[in-house]
This record gives structure tokens, C-alpha cells and sequence, in this order.
């Protein structure tokens, strides 16, 4: 029989979870982040058209509208261990994409990596909620930090990789994810297989049943999601563009985009430590309040005003996922990863289906009044918010 850790101990133990998975996260989204940087070198190599280049990012993409299925089966079977698996299947699928004798090849690569990318993050935050206690929302900002690092630091990984060992040598980067599977496995050896007994709360009729007592709720984070995707999936895809529209330098497009992705990631800390103490409710009420004036200030600003609300809007526009996570955690306990599953799935047909709204609206109207009708369209996320008081 096991002995019992003293509570401090157990404390200890449960922040060193925390950050062995969200150094997880850090270094499974650093291996996605290798495609963007890459992506000349692979149209040269493989004579790729624009077209056949973009569908690459597609297929990455594209398993997470089966985030609700990969959610059910971790709820009902195995929720660890595809975690844990993820960090070395993704560095093995983009480190040999430079080794792809053909498109088809890798294509395939793509689509792995983008299968192993849906089973790491749907039941991810489900473990995250396991060990934190009292805290889960700074726990969820500590772990989104790890993705939003991930980012950033990636494309400088993957760069300096190429122009040492060249595209066809990336392979000697694999080990690192495979080192962090088995550095994720020694961590949560001690969990439970699955959140679930198969039976209980993982039978799809159940799960169907608390989805049907949850639709308010999930009407709630579908407004939550045209908000941020109105904000923040916009400004990260047309902010270079918009920028350099205004005629300013690609240069400076290239640093603001920077800043953005900085303030971002100071913005999910603060969120996620903040709804800990406020209520999450609270919290995602002021930042899709905010984020909407955010985005007009940028918009109607110029000189240092531009940048200081370039730097709220990325304080803003990006931080309701870790307090979105925190709160599917709390209001869906008996199937957390297939709800989990079901917000991935919203957020990215949501953010893919503005992106390309506002892309047209660009092309038609220019890209600045595309920029203040997303502003303005962020705000009908407003009124779902109210259902957030629903009670369960």
C-alpha cells in the first residue's frame, strides 16, 4: 500500500506536473510550428504550387473537426497515454518531412502530424485539471503559455537545424520529442488510465445527455468564439498585410506582429491567474467587452498610441483560452475531454470561416474596412454571454 505524501509534498508534486506538461505542450507546438518557416524549402524541392503548399497547412489542420470523437474515446478509454504519446509521433511526422520522396508522402506526414497535434490537446487540459487543485485556471494559463512559447521560439529551432544539418537532416531534432514523451510518461505513471470507467460517464448516450443539459452553456462559448475569432484570428493572420497597407515597412509589419504574439502571452498568464480569483464568468465578460474597443483603438490609432493598443489588443484578444478551458473543466467533469473536443472543433471551423470572411471582405472592400466590420462583427458574441449564468 502506497504511502500517503504530506500535503506540502503533494503540492510540490502537482506543480511539477504542471510544468512538466506544459513544457510539453511547449515543445509538442514547437514541432508543428516547423511547417511556415519550411515551406519554401519544400516548394523548391518538390516544385510545389502555392495552391499545393496552402493544403499542406489544411491537412494539419483539418483532424481537429474530429477533436469530439478523439474527446469521447479519451473520456471512455485511454486519456493519458495519447497525451503522452503525441510530443514524439509529431517530431517523428515534421522531421521527416524533408526526407518525403513525394508530395503524397508528404501529405501524409502532414496529416499525421495534424492527428497526433487533435489526440495531445483535446485530452491535455483534462490532466492539467487532475493535478491542480484549487488553481486550474493559473494552471491553464501556465500550460497555454508553453503553446504560445512555442511559437515564437520554433521557427529559430528550425531554422538554425536546416542551416546545419540541411531540410533532409531535421531528423536529429526527433529525439527531443521522444525525450519529452518519456519525460511525460515518468510524470503521470501514477494517473488513472482513463477519466472514466467505461460505462459510466464515457456511454455516448450519457455523454449525449449532458451535452443536451449543457446547451446553454455551449451556445454561451459559441458567442465567447465569434468574439475571439472576429479579434484575435483576424489580427493574426492580416496583421503584416493590414500594416503594410497603411505603408508601413514590412520590417515593422514584422516586429508588430512580434509585440502582438508577446503581449499575448503576458495576456494568458494574467487571464487564467485572474479568473482563479474573480470567477471565469467575470473574466470572459471583460474581455469580450474589451477586446472589440481594443481592436477599433488600433484601428483609429497612429504613432506610439498605435502601439500601445497593439499591445491591449494582444493582452485581450488571446486570453479567454485558458479561462474557456478552466470553465469546460468545471462545468463538464463528467465528460471534460469530449467537451474539450467540441470547443477545439467550434474554435476552428469559427477562426478558419472568419479568416476567410475577412480575406473576401479585403478583397472587396479593402483590407482597413474589413478590419472595423470585424471589429464590429465581434461584438454579436455579446448577448450569448448572458447564458453563461445559466445554471448547470
Amino acid at each position: 500500500m502506497k504511502r500517503a505524501l504530506p500535503n506540502g509534498s503533494r503540492g510540490e508534486a502537482a506543480k511539477a506536473k504542471i510544468i512538466i506538461i506544459s513544457g510539453g505542450h511547449l515543445f509538442h507546438d514547437m514541432y508543428t510550428s516547423f511547417l511556415a518557416p519550411v515551406l519554401p524549402l519544400l516548394i523548391e524541392k518538390f516544385a510545389l504550387s502555392y495552391a499545393a503548399a496552402g493544403f499542406l497547412s489544411v491537412l494539419m489542420r483539418l483532424p481537429s473537426l474530429l477533436s469530439p470523437v478523439v474527446g469521447s474515446w479519451a473520456d471512455r478509454r485511454s486519456l493519458k497515454y495519447i497525451v503522452i504519446a503525441s510530443p514524439a509521433l509529431t517530431a517523428i511526422a515534421m522531421c521527416l518531412m524533408g526526407n518525403a520522396s513525394s508530395y503524397v508522402g508528404l501529405a501524409a506526414l502532414a496529416g499525421i502530424a495534424g492527428v497526433s497535434s487533435t489526440c495531445f490537446h483535446v485530452p491535455a487540459p483534462v490532466l492539467i485539471k487532475a493535478v491542480a487543485g484549487k488553481r486550474p485556471g493559473a494552471a491553464m494559463s501556465l500550460f497555454q503559455v508553453g503553446g504560445e512559447l512555442s511559437r515564437t521560439i520554433g521557427p529559430f529551432v528550425v531554422l538554425c537545424a536546416v542551416s546545419w544539418w540541411t531540410l533532409a537532416g531535421l531528423y536529429r531534432l526527433i529525439p527531443l520529442g521522444v525525450g519529452t514523451s518519456l519525460l511525460l510518461h515518468w510524470a503521470f505513471q501514477d494517473l488513472p488510465r482513463a477519466h472514466a470507467p467505461a460505462g459510466s460517464a464515457g456511454d455516448k448516450s450519457r455523454i449525449a445527455e449532458a451535452f443536451y443539459c449543457e446547451r446553454s452553456f455551449f451556445a454561451a462559448l459559441f458567442g465567447i468564439l465569434v468574439c475571439k475569432s472576429f479579434s484575435a484570428s483576424v489580427v493574426a493572420a492580416f496583421l503584416p498585410v493590414y500594416l503594410t497597407a497603411q505603408g508601413k515597412s514590412l520590417w515593422l509589419a514584422g516586429s508588430a506582429l512580434s509585440l502582438l504574439q508577446a503581449a499575448a502571452i503576458a495576456g494568458v498568464f494574467m487571464a487564467g491567474t485572474l479568473s482563479d480569483k474573480i470567477g471565469c464568468k467575470n473574466i470572459l465578460l471583460c474581455l469580450s467587452i474589451v477586446t472589440p474597443v481594443s481592436m477599433l483603438l488600433f484601428i483609429y490609432s497612429s504613432g506610439w498610441a498605435l502601439i500601445a493598443a497593439l499591445v491591449l489588443l494582444g493582452l485581450t484578444a488571446f486570453s479567454s483560452t485558458p479561462v474557456i478551458l478552466s470553465l469546460i473543466q468545471q462545468r463538464c467533469s463528467a465528460f471534460p475531454a469530449t467537451a474539450n473536443g467540441m470547443y477545439m472543433m467550434i474554435s476552428f471551423m469559427l477562426g478558419s470561416l472568419t479568416v476567410l470572411l475577412a480575406g473576401w471582405l479585403s478583397d472587396v472592400f479593402g483590407i482597413v474596412s474589413a478590419f472595423k466590420i470585424c471589429a464590429g462583427c465581434s461584438l454579436l458574441g455579446l448577448p450569448f454571454l448572458f447564458l453563461l449564468n445559466r445554471g448547470k
